[in-house]
């Protein structure tokens, strides 16, 4: 191979690459024979085909083949003999040769940076833990029993009011017509919950069981039925039994319903489901901290390929998000464009990102950090699980779709080098009360001082950030 360097400047290099022309001529002889062996043509044994009509019928084939194996096999080796590394795949392209002795092409690669990493034993990062006190797991035990909500049957004479649950039959019409879906018997609809047609909700109150009543319904504009946006309706209703919300009880009772053996049992769990929680929390912080010291104390020329390609996925993701955040949001989409200052935003992210990435994959590289198969697969499997029933389907996708796996390894990845460094720091301790933790943690994550991204949203935790409950699921029929 014979070569010549035509740029480095910063991060890209090229090269002009010449090949003898003599060199894949014969590589296409070779080939031309190999073919021989197994083509078969009308009016020859096998194996005696003439070259000449190999060539002719599959000479361009051939010559196209060998010379893309020609220009792998130098492009690695013109990698190898520089000891670059490569950020994408080197982009290749034909000279045009007026002399036909030779084959030139160049070679345009984009590299990585030469980091030095920073000394992770002699940075200290905070580390924060929740002293948990009791009222705080008897707090979290009261939203829980609150979001269970549970209804006691009222008498036939009592009317129905906002937020009471109403068990009845309809059947709506539009201009005297049945309509599909319009039609449901033995239906509980809760009164201002917003599940269905806030006309038909409305209608429902003061409304007492046996009772019947025809409530006119608009269906709204932006209804999901198109020939029923605007449309006004008819529905009769017929009331069988209206129920208050009453108060949930914490028992032993309410535990078991909740899946635990007895009360006790049931405020270890939500116990220990708070401790995790906040570790989460706490480790997030740890790792946002961390992130911080990265982007710090490393300063390296960015490849402008990759940040080109992480702002189009932002731009792109922006603009086809399906639950736009603000007015401007559904303008930019709607005209599939995105304002200077937004186009500001996503760079300055797309940098960031981009740097990051490097610095994390650089100590992965030092260090030797790699995703073994085996949690490559529990993760798959993990991931298979939000698709009940299809599971084995979903993880054959990704093990036949390298790309896509991508989206299952990278994070995995990222956590084992952030888990090796907060391994290797040093660790400053902080017990804190729950208020005070979550103050700090809010603060860390929606920090005054810094301009809020406009196609991100910021993380805020308050005291109760979750709650065991199962979701309940509804079969209901004509929603909002």
């Amino acid at each position: 191979m014979d070569y010549k360097e035509t740029l480095n400047k910063g991060l890209k290099r090229s090269y002009e690459v010449t090949v003898p022309s003599t060199d894949v001529e014969a590589l296409v002889n070779t080939k031309i024979l190999e073919i021989q062996k197994t083509i078969k043509m009308d009016g020859f044994r096998p194996g005696k085909v003439p070259t000449d009509l190999i060539k002719k019928q599959h000479g361009e084939q051939a010559h196209s083949e060998v010379l893309n194996d020609l220009i792998n096999k130098n492009v690695s080796e013109l990698v190898t003999e520089n000891k670059l590394r490569p950020v994408a795949q080197p982009q290749v392209n034909l000279k045009e040769e007026k002399d036909k002795t030779k084959t030139v092409f160049t070679v345009d690669i984009e590299i990585f940076p030469e980091i030095k990493l920073v000394d992770f034993e002699k940075t200290t990062i905070e580390n924060y833990t929740v002293k948990l006190e009791k009222a705080e797991t008897k707090k979290r035990i009261d939203l829980i029993a609150k979001n269970q909500k549970s209804y006691q049957k009222q008498a036939d004479s009592y009317k129905a009011k906002e937020g009471d649950s109403v068990v009845l039959d309809y059947e709506g019409t539009i201009d005297g017509k049945n309509f599909d879906g319009g039609k449901a018997e033995e239906q509980s609809i809760v009164i201002g919950a917003g599940q269905y047609l806030p006309d038909l909700e409305k209608g429902l109150i003061g409304l007492k069981a046996g009772d019947e009543k025809n409530i006119s319904v608009k269906f709204p504009e932006t209804y999901h039925a198109k020939e029923m946006q605007n449309a006004d309706a008819v529905f009769a209703c017929k009331i069988k039994v209206v129920s208050s919300e009453k108060e949930t009880e914490i028992n032993d009772a309410f535990a078991k319903s909740m899946g635990a053996t007895d009360l006790k049992d049931f405020q270890s769990k939500v116990e220990e489901q708070m401790k995790s929680e906040y570790e989460k929390l706490s480790k997030d912080m740890s790792k946002k901290e961390l992130f911080d010291i990265l982007d710090k104390e490393h300063s390296f020329d960015l490849p402008e390929g990759l940040i080109t390609s992480e702002f189009n996925n932002l731009k792109a993701g922006y603009l086809q998000d399906k639950n736009p955040t603000s007015d401007q949001h559904k303008k930019d989409i709607e005209k599939q464009e995105i304002s200077k200052e937004m186009e500001k935003d996503f760079q300055e992210q797309a940098e960031n990102r981009i740097k990051l990435g490097i610095v994390l994959n650089e100590i992965g590289q030092v260090n030797k950090i790699q995703v073994s198969q085996e949690e490559m697969q529990q993760a798959l499997y993990q991931y298979a699980g939000n698709f009940p029933g299809q599971e084995q389907e979903v993880v054959e996708y990704f093990k036949k779709n390298p790309d896509a796996a991508m989206q299952i390894q990278a994070p995995l990845y990222e956590n084992k080098v952030v888990d090796f460094v907060l391994s290797k720091v040093k660790l400053k301790n902080n017990e804190l009360d729950l208020d005070s933790f979550i103050k700090i943690y809010n603060g860390l994550n929606n920090p005054v001082d810094k301009t809020k991204s406009k196609a991100v949203k910021k993380k805020t935790v308050k005291r109760e950030t979750k709650t065991t409950a199962p979701k309940k699921k509804k079969t209901t029929k004509v929603k909002k």
